[in-house]
């Protein structure tokens, strides 16, 4: 896969995260839905409404597990979703979604959803 790189000035590089932040994408994600106009199921946005209104209260689950089918993220990139998932439900407690502990088998952070408070 080929790689490309540029360079921003740091308002431009702010402008850049804001703007991928509000959409729950990547930076990665948000480039190629601007140049390309193409859209993504795999955001932190789309993660968090399939859990509040998929069977999940009280039960554990995976990111691959809210997607089923639909998971078609290859190693690398399905770890810097994770990540940033992660990282959203951890400043977002009020969403009622905690992480549980990584399980090295399944190699997959788990979560369960306890509902909003």
């Amino acid at each position: 896969m080929p790689t490309i790189k540029f360079s921003l000035n740091d308002e431009y590089f702010r402008k850049l995260e804001k703007a991928a932040e509000d959409k729950g994408m990547t930076m990665q994600d948000y480039i190629r839905y601007k140049l390309f106009d193409l859209n993504t199921i795999f955001t932190v946005e789309e993660a968090v409404r399939r859990v509040q209104t998929g069977d999940y209260k009280d039960k554990t689950f995976s990111l691959p597990d809210l997607y089923g089918d639909s998971w078609t993220l290859e190693r690398g990139m399905a770890g810097v979703f994770g990540k940033n998932f992660y990282n959203y439900i951890s400043e977002h407690t009020e969403l009622g979604i905690r992480a549980q502990g990584y399980d090295k088998k399944i190699r997959r952070e788990i979560y369960t959803y306890e509902g909003t408070n």
